[in-house]
């Protein structure tokens, strides 16, 4: 991930200013531009990171936000967003962005070393395992799912992919301890990639557990008959699939 950000904001204030020149001095590419999607487009690459200032008229920012969600979740994103703004400012803008596609809101007054520190924190953890902590990778094809994924199993190493294909190139360059396989995808069905996984020796002995939007004794007989680890369902709390994540791990 490259140390460029996209700054939005409708303010071009002093303390605008004075924000995107910590960045600047902190060795960031600073691109600053309002929240109009028709300047945004005219950046070219767009920067990975995002940080949206939300002051005043938050309407200002609607469809822009609206624009944004779907930059985060199109295929093969990485980018990563970041609020600034009082409580309700953030508040209303979660109306419109899902909470798992921001990676921080700060409340304003905002300290710029938290915000270059959170931002650093995403660079240099990029793909980065940690010692002893056990590796997952999520594969999904729904950008918003893959990022809820990540942010409920914050005690593991997740690793996110959002097709069959996507997910075997991650496995090329990563071993992984589980993966939680999305059954309902296009293209390659969770069952096809399954069954690609199982048939090459690298990924064979991977265990994999399936996540389903469905109950009904058809998809169930239908997933069990792959003979996966287990299957879970995508309408599970959070914390009752972390808790399952975790039964997983203690019973090998």
């Amino acid at each position: 991930m490259e140390r460029r950000i996209l700054f939005i904001s409708e303010s071009k204030s002093f303390l605008v200013s004075a924000m995107t020149k910590s960045l600047t001095d902190a060795k960031f590419d600073v691109v600053l531009v309002s929240p109009s999607i028709e300047e945004i487009e005219q950046v070219s690459p767009l920067p990975d990171i995002f940080i949206v200032y939300l002051e005043g008229d938050i309407s200002a920012f609607e469809n822009t936000l609206d624009y944004i969600k779907s930059l985060l979740t199109e295929v093969g994103s990485e980018r990563v967003l970041y609020l600034i703004g009082n409580q309700n400012e953030i508040d209303l803008a979660y109306e419109t962005l899902p909470r798992a596609l921001v990676s921080f809101a700060f409340n304003r007054p905002v300290n710029m070393k938290d915000v270059i520190n959170k931002v650093n924190v995403a660079i240099e953890n990029e793909f980065v395992s940690t010692p002893g902590v056990k590796k997952i990778l999520v594969v999904d094809d729904d950008g918003v799912m893959l990022r809820t994924m990540k942010m409920w199993l914050a005690g593991y190493d997740v690793y996110m992919a959002n097709s069959g294909m996507n997910a075997i190139q991650v496995l090329a360059k990563t071993k992984v301890d589980l993966i939680l396989l999305d059954y309902e995808m296009p293209v390659a069905s969770g069952l096809q990639v399954f069954e690609m996984l199982k048939a090459d020796e690298k990924t064979a002995d991977i265990p994999v557990i399936f996540l389903t939007s469905k109950d009904d004794k058809d998809t169930v007989m239908k997933v069990l008959a792959a003979k996966p680890e287990k299957y879970l369902l995508k309408s599970m709390k959070g914390e009752d699939l972390v808790n399952a994540v975790d039964d997983f791990f203690k019973g090998r």
